[in-house]
Protein backbone atom coordinates (compact mmCIF):
# COMPACT_ATOMS: atom_id res chain seq x y z
CA UNK A 1 0.00 0.00 0.00
CA UNK A 2 2.80 2.54 0.61
CA UNK A 3 4.65 1.27 -2.31
CA UNK A 4 1.52 2.63 -4.46
CA UNK A 5 1.09 5.38 -2.51
CA UNK A 6 5.15 6.35 -3.38
CA UNK A 7 3.74 5.78 -6.84
CA UNK A 8 1.30 8.17 -7.18
CA UNK A 9 3.14 10.60 -5.52
CA UNK A 10 6.16 10.77 -7.57
CA UNK A 11 4.15 10.55 -10.75
CA UNK A 12 2.23 13.86 -9.79
CA UNK A 13 5.57 15.80 -8.68
CA UNK A 14 6.43 14.29 -12.42
CA UNK A 15 3.38 15.62 -13.83
CA UNK A 16 3.48 19.04 -11.93
CA UNK A 17 7.34 19.76 -13.35
CA UNK A 18 6.79 18.78 -17.02
CA UNK A 19 3.52 21.21 -16.71
CA UNK A 20 5.33 24.18 -15.27
CA UNK A 21 8.35 23.50 -17.77
CA UNK A 22 6.01 23.20 -20.66
CA UNK A 23 4.70 26.74 -18.96
CA UNK A 24 8.09 28.60 -18.54
CA UNK A 25 8.77 27.52 -22.28
CA UNK A 26 5.85 28.40 -23.43
CA UNK A 27 6.55 31.41 -22.04
CA UNK A 28 10.12 31.89 -23.15
CA UNK A 29 8.30 31.24 -27.17
CA UNK A 30 5.72 33.77 -26.39
CA UNK A 31 7.21 36.50 -28.54
CA UNK A 32 5.37 36.28 -32.29
CA UNK A 33 7.84 35.42 -35.19
CA UNK A 34 7.15 38.49 -36.88
CA UNK A 35 8.22 41.01 -39.21
CA UNK A 36 5.88 43.78 -39.36
CA UNK A 37 3.67 46.31 -36.60
CA UNK A 38 1.39 48.85 -36.70
CA UNK A 39 0.37 50.66 -33.87
CA UNK A 40 -2.04 53.39 -32.23
CA UNK A 41 0.18 55.72 -29.99
CA UNK A 42 -0.99 58.70 -27.63
CA UNK A 43 -0.02 60.90 -24.80
CA UNK A 44 -2.33 61.41 -22.14
CA UNK A 45 -0.24 63.78 -20.71
CA UNK A 46 -1.15 68.01 -21.39
CA UNK A 47 1.59 70.68 -21.13
CA UNK A 48 2.67 73.64 -23.01
CA UNK A 49 5.29 71.91 -26.12
CA UNK A 50 2.42 69.38 -26.73
CA UNK A 51 0.43 69.38 -29.88
CA UNK A 52 -3.41 69.41 -29.00
CA UNK A 53 -5.41 65.84 -29.87
CA UNK A 54 -2.09 64.57 -31.98
CA UNK A 55 -3.08 61.36 -33.02
CA UNK A 56 -0.63 59.24 -34.04
CA UNK A 57 -0.10 56.11 -36.24
CA UNK A 58 3.39 53.92 -36.59
CA UNK A 59 4.46 51.06 -38.27
CA UNK A 60 8.07 49.07 -37.09
CA UNK A 61 9.45 46.64 -39.67
CA UNK A 62 12.14 43.98 -37.68
CA UNK A 63 15.78 43.66 -39.95
CA UNK A 64 16.21 40.55 -37.51
CA UNK A 65 15.32 40.17 -33.46
CA UNK A 66 17.44 42.62 -32.12
CA UNK A 67 16.67 45.82 -34.74
CA UNK A 68 14.07 47.70 -36.48
CA UNK A 69 13.11 50.56 -38.27
CA UNK A 70 9.69 52.93 -37.45
CA UNK A 71 7.74 55.23 -39.04
CA UNK A 72 4.95 57.29 -38.13
CA UNK A 73 2.44 60.51 -38.93
CA UNK A 74 0.53 62.21 -36.54
CA UNK A 75 -2.25 64.55 -37.26
CA UNK A 76 -3.94 66.62 -34.36
CA UNK A 77 -6.94 69.44 -34.47
CA UNK A 78 -8.06 71.50 -31.56
CA UNK A 79 -10.81 73.90 -31.37
CA UNK A 80 -11.86 75.78 -28.38
CA UNK A 81 -15.08 78.51 -28.46
CA UNK A 82 -15.72 81.06 -25.82
CA UNK A 83 -18.90 83.08 -25.73
CA UNK A 84 -19.00 85.84 -23.08
CA UNK A 85 -22.84 87.83 -22.78
CA UNK A 86 -22.90 91.12 -20.85
CA UNK A 87 -25.93 93.47 -20.39
CA UNK A 88 -26.80 96.81 -19.22
CA UNK A 89 -30.23 97.79 -18.36
CA UNK A 90 -31.48 101.02 -16.56
CA UNK A 91 -35.52 101.26 -16.75
CA UNK A 92 -35.47 100.58 -13.24
CA UNK A 93 -33.85 103.88 -13.02
CA UNK A 94 -36.38 105.85 -14.77
CA UNK A 95 -38.59 104.37 -16.70
CA UNK A 96 -38.90 107.70 -19.05
CA UNK A 97 -35.07 107.93 -19.77
CA UNK A 98 -33.25 104.35 -20.22
CA UNK A 99 -30.58 102.70 -21.91
CA UNK A 100 -30.67 98.91 -22.72
CA UNK A 101 -26.98 97.47 -23.68
CA UNK A 102 -26.83 94.20 -25.07
CA UNK A 103 -23.10 92.68 -25.83
CA UNK A 104 -21.23 89.64 -26.85
CA UNK A 105 -17.95 88.37 -27.58
CA UNK A 106 -16.89 85.00 -29.28
CA UNK A 107 -13.63 84.25 -29.65
CA UNK A 108 -12.83 80.95 -31.90
CA UNK A 109 -9.09 79.15 -31.56
CA UNK A 110 -8.31 76.89 -33.67
CA UNK A 111 -4.96 74.99 -34.17
CA UNK A 112 -3.86 72.27 -36.48
CA UNK A 113 -0.90 70.12 -35.52
CA UNK A 114 1.24 67.47 -38.16
CA UNK A 115 4.10 65.04 -37.50
CA UNK A 116 6.40 62.89 -39.51
CA UNK A 117 9.07 60.42 -38.20
CA UNK A 118 11.34 58.07 -39.09
CA UNK A 119 13.78 56.46 -36.37
CA UNK A 120 15.63 53.35 -35.35
CA UNK A 121 14.86 50.65 -32.34
CA UNK A 122 17.21 48.42 -30.55
CA UNK A 123 15.44 44.99 -28.66
CA UNK A 124 17.91 43.85 -25.89
CA UNK A 125 16.04 41.85 -23.81
CA UNK A 126 13.22 40.28 -24.55
CA UNK A 127 11.75 38.11 -21.69
CA UNK A 128 8.50 35.86 -21.61
CA UNK A 129 5.37 38.15 -23.16
CA UNK A 130 7.94 41.41 -22.35
CA UNK A 131 10.00 42.96 -25.03
CA UNK A 132 12.59 45.88 -23.97
CA UNK A 133 14.14 48.28 -26.66
CA UNK A 134 15.76 52.06 -26.95
CA UNK A 135 16.22 53.71 -30.02
CA UNK A 136 15.99 57.14 -31.53
CA UNK A 137 13.97 59.60 -33.98
CA UNK A 138 14.27 62.32 -35.84
CA UNK A 139 11.64 64.26 -38.39
CA UNK A 140 9.03 67.28 -39.04
CA UNK A 141 7.12 68.72 -36.34
CA UNK A 142 4.66 71.52 -37.84
CA UNK A 143 1.59 73.34 -35.51
CA UNK A 144 -0.72 75.83 -37.51
CA UNK A 145 -3.16 78.37 -35.90
CA UNK A 146 -5.75 80.49 -36.94
CA UNK A 147 -8.83 82.44 -34.74
CA UNK A 148 -11.57 84.86 -35.14
CA UNK A 149 -12.72 87.58 -32.79
CA UNK A 150 -16.18 88.76 -33.06
CA UNK A 151 -17.75 91.40 -30.83
CA UNK A 152 -21.37 93.00 -30.98
CA UNK A 153 -22.98 95.50 -28.99
CA UNK A 154 -26.51 96.17 -29.35
CA UNK A 155 -27.67 99.45 -27.56
CA UNK A 156 -31.31 101.01 -27.30
CA UNK A 157 -31.69 104.34 -26.06
CA UNK A 158 -35.18 106.16 -24.71
CA UNK A 159 -36.12 110.20 -23.87
CA UNK A 160 -39.57 110.90 -23.00
CA UNK A 161 -40.23 114.99 -24.53
CA UNK A 162 -43.06 116.43 -24.60
CA UNK A 163 -44.89 113.71 -23.44
CA UNK A 164 -43.41 111.63 -26.22
CA UNK A 165 -41.07 108.46 -26.34
CA UNK A 166 -38.22 108.20 -28.31
CA UNK A 167 -36.23 105.57 -29.25
CA UNK A 168 -32.65 105.30 -30.81
CA UNK A 169 -31.34 101.97 -31.90
CA UNK A 170 -27.05 101.60 -32.44
CA UNK A 171 -25.14 98.40 -33.16
CA UNK A 172 -21.47 97.90 -33.04
CA UNK A 173 -19.25 95.83 -34.10
CA UNK A 174 -15.86 94.79 -34.31
CA UNK A 175 -15.06 91.93 -35.94
CA UNK A 176 -11.14 90.35 -35.92
CA UNK A 177 -9.61 87.58 -38.27
CA UNK A 178 -6.22 85.99 -37.57
CA UNK A 179 -4.01 84.00 -40.02
CA UNK A 180 -0.86 82.20 -38.48
CA UNK A 181 -1.81 82.94 -34.95
CA UNK A 182 -4.25 82.71 -31.99
CA UNK A 183 -6.68 85.40 -30.81
CA UNK A 184 -4.21 86.41 -27.89
CA UNK A 185 -1.17 87.12 -30.63
CA UNK A 186 0.74 84.23 -28.66
CA UNK A 187 1.06 81.44 -30.53
CA UNK A 188 2.44 81.39 -34.35
CA UNK A 189 2.72 79.12 -36.75
CA UNK A 190 5.81 76.69 -36.24
CA UNK A 191 7.56 74.61 -38.65
CA UNK A 192 10.37 72.78 -37.63
CA UNK A 193 13.07 69.47 -37.05
CA UNK A 194 12.63 67.08 -34.09
CA UNK A 195 14.99 64.51 -32.72
CA UNK A 196 14.09 62.19 -29.74
CA UNK A 197 16.13 59.40 -27.69
CA UNK A 198 13.52 56.76 -25.95
CA UNK A 199 13.26 53.65 -24.44
CA UNK A 200 10.04 51.56 -24.21
CA UNK A 201 8.83 48.36 -23.81
CA UNK A 202 5.86 46.24 -25.31
CA UNK A 203 3.58 43.95 -23.10
CA UNK A 204 2.01 40.95 -26.03
CA UNK A 205 -1.40 40.02 -24.43
CA UNK A 206 -1.34 37.56 -27.04
CA UNK A 207 0.66 36.13 -30.14
CA UNK A 208 -0.07 39.37 -32.00
CA UNK A 209 -1.58 41.92 -29.62
CA UNK A 210 0.38 43.91 -27.66
CA UNK A 211 0.40 46.73 -25.39
CA UNK A 212 3.38 49.25 -24.85
CA UNK A 213 4.80 52.32 -22.89
CA UNK A 214 7.30 54.50 -23.93
CA UNK A 215 9.25 57.71 -22.74
CA UNK A 216 11.61 59.86 -24.95
CA UNK A 217 13.55 63.24 -24.68
CA UNK A 218 12.75 65.50 -27.61
CA UNK A 219 14.85 68.33 -28.81
CA UNK A 220 12.57 70.80 -31.60
CA UNK A 221 13.85 73.96 -33.21
CA UNK A 222 12.53 75.74 -35.97
CA UNK A 223 10.83 78.80 -36.81
CA UNK A 224 7.77 81.08 -36.54
CA UNK A 225 5.99 82.79 -39.19
CA UNK A 226 4.54 86.11 -39.09
CA UNK A 227 1.53 86.14 -37.75
CA UNK A 228 -1.11 88.79 -39.16
CA UNK A 229 -4.57 89.86 -38.75
CA UNK A 230 -7.36 91.69 -40.18
CA UNK A 231 -9.99 93.82 -38.59
CA UNK A 232 -13.33 95.32 -39.81
CA UNK A 233 -15.67 97.96 -36.87
CA UNK A 234 -18.84 99.81 -37.81
CA UNK A 235 -21.47 101.58 -36.16
CA UNK A 236 -24.68 100.66 -37.37
CA UNK A 237 -28.20 102.90 -37.17
CA UNK A 238 -31.61 100.90 -37.01
CA UNK A 239 -34.60 103.29 -37.62
CA UNK A 240 -37.64 101.36 -37.30
CA UNK A 241 -37.33 98.58 -40.23
CA UNK A 242 -34.55 100.55 -42.03
CA UNK A 243 -30.85 99.53 -41.62
CA UNK A 244 -27.95 102.05 -42.24
CA UNK A 245 -24.03 102.20 -41.55
CA UNK A 246 -22.98 105.38 -40.06
CA UNK A 247 -19.04 104.58 -40.41
CA UNK A 248 -16.66 101.46 -41.43
CA UNK A 249 -13.10 100.61 -40.15
CA UNK A 250 -11.04 98.19 -42.19
CA UNK A 251 -7.66 96.93 -40.86
CA UNK A 252 -4.75 95.20 -42.06
CA UNK A 253 -1.82 94.18 -40.13
CA UNK A 254 -0.13 92.96 -43.92
CA UNK A 255 0.23 96.59 -45.02
CA UNK A 256 -0.72 98.88 -41.29
CA UNK A 257 -3.31 100.91 -43.50
CA UNK A 258 -6.75 101.62 -42.11
CA UNK A 259 -9.61 102.83 -44.18
CA UNK A 260 -12.05 104.71 -42.71
CA UNK A 261 -15.53 105.34 -45.07
CA UNK A 262 -17.94 107.41 -43.34
CA UNK A 263 -21.49 107.30 -44.52
CA UNK A 264 -22.70 109.97 -42.33
CA UNK A 265 -20.30 112.89 -44.59
CA UNK A 266 -18.11 111.45 -47.27
CA UNK A 267 -15.50 114.17 -46.36
CA UNK A 268 -14.42 112.11 -43.30
CA UNK A 269 -13.33 109.28 -45.52
CA UNK A 270 -9.81 108.98 -45.03
CA UNK A 271 -6.65 106.28 -45.01
CA UNK A 272 -4.41 106.41 -41.94
CA UNK A 273 -0.98 104.03 -41.41
CA UNK A 274 0.69 102.33 -38.46
CA UNK A 275 3.73 100.71 -38.10
CA UNK A 276 3.75 96.95 -39.71
CA UNK A 277 4.97 94.59 -36.95
CA UNK A 278 7.17 91.64 -37.92
CA UNK A 279 6.44 88.40 -35.66
CA UNK A 280 8.97 85.82 -36.90
CA UNK A 281 11.26 83.84 -34.71
CA UNK A 282 13.37 80.92 -33.88
CA UNK A 283 12.23 78.81 -31.17
CA UNK A 284 14.09 75.46 -29.09
CA UNK A 285 12.45 73.43 -26.90
CA UNK A 286 13.52 70.29 -24.94
CA UNK A 287 11.17 68.26 -22.68
CA UNK A 288 10.49 64.72 -21.89
CA UNK A 289 7.17 62.85 -24.46
CA UNK A 290 5.50 59.73 -22.54
CA UNK A 291 3.40 57.64 -24.89
CA UNK A 292 0.66 54.51 -24.60
CA UNK A 293 0.56 52.24 -27.44
CA UNK A 294 -1.63 49.70 -28.68
CA UNK A 295 -0.30 47.32 -31.77
CA UNK A 296 -0.48 44.52 -33.62
CA UNK A 297 1.89 42.40 -35.08
CA UNK A 298 2.06 40.81 -38.73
Amino acid sequence: MKTKRNLFLFIAAALTNLTATAQQQEDKDFLPDGIVTVEWRFNPFDYEEKPKNMAQLNARMFLNGKSAIRLGVGFGFHRDKDNQKNSKDTRCQDANNYDIINGETSIINKETSLKVAAGYEYHFAATGHLDFYVGAEAGYLGRFYSATKETATNTTNAKTMSGKLSLTRTSEYDNYKYSKSNADRTKFNENGFFGTLLAGVDFYVYRKLYIGAELGITFNTGKKANGTYSRQNGKVLVSGTSTSANWVDTYSSDTGLTVHVDNINSKNNKTTADFVYDNTGTYTKIYIEPAIRIGWMF
